[in-house]
């Protein structure tokens, strides 16, 4: 029962493949894992496994590393940008708001425009800065010139 649950599955699962060839067992070792490695590590080597894995199974993420297809690396979320970001956007809200009440025939205002403009600038200036977008243990490259 359970190899034919088994076989299901792997039908259901490759149906692409099952249209290109007409016989099961082909298919089998296309997608099947029946090869099994073992690795001995001393205890450093273990230790950096599990830290570099962390969720992941041991075999999972050796599998991965292998075939360098790891799962993008997400940066922590930094507080305080999202929090000033956050800010400057519900300013510019505000002004696109009275700037959308007004009646289409007006002209904006020199105090319109310079809000704007300041809201701008602001945002630049928090976009600009270096320590928004990498994380504090990230360490930044070394020109490597021979």
């Amino acid at each position: 029962m359970k190899k034919q649950l088994t076989m299901l599955c792997i039908a259901k699962n490759n149906t692409h493949v099952i249209k290109q060839s007409s016989n099961l067992q082909d298919l089998i070792p296309q997608t099947l894992r029946t090869h099994c490695v073992s690795v001995r590590l001393n205890n450093a080597e273990l230790q950096l496994l599990n830290t570099k894995r962390g969720s992941t199974s041991k075999g999972e993420w050796l599998r991965m590393a292998l075939l360098q297809k790891f799962p993008p690396v997400i940066p922590a979320i930094n507080i305080q940008a999202w929090k000033a970001l956050s800010a400057i956007s519900q300013k510019l809200n505000r002004i696109a708001l009275h700037i959308d009440s007004k009646s289409k025939d007006s002209q904006l205002t020199h105090t319109e425009l310079f809000a704007v403009k300041r809201q701008l600038e602001e945002i630049r200036q928090h976009l600009l800065r270096a320590n928004i977008w990498s994380k504090p243990d990230e360490g930044y490259a070394e020109d490597s010139q021979g």
